[in-house]
């Protein structure tokens, strides 16, 4: 991935987490007992599919080289974030 590429997918997604998590916490109370996932897992879930979405389609000019794929949502209870804690790992 290029710098600029990463920057903005990194402004937008931050951006974007102000609606995400919302909307993630509000239906994990639909699809929490149908998955048997926590709160964390859900949310984790519904930002690694919004930052696969970026990818794909809103940078796809600056980013051709994405590894990341679309998580099912029957993988939403084992789904381990990728990110820790500052990006730090």
């Amino acid at each position: 991935m290029n710098d600029v590429g990463m920057f903005l997918m990194l402004v937008l997604r931050g951006f974007l987490l102000w609606a995400v998590i919302p909307i993630a916490a509000l239906s994990w109370i639909v699809l929490g007992p149908l998955t048997a996932a926590s709160l964390g897992a859900c949310v984790g879930w519904f930002d690694l599919n919004l930052m696969v979405f970026l990818l794909r389609f809103v940078l796809r000019p600056l980013i051709r080289d994405s590894e990341l794929s679309w998580v099912p949502l029957a993988k939403m209870r084992t789904t381990e974030h990728r990110f820790r804690f500052l990006g730090l790992e």
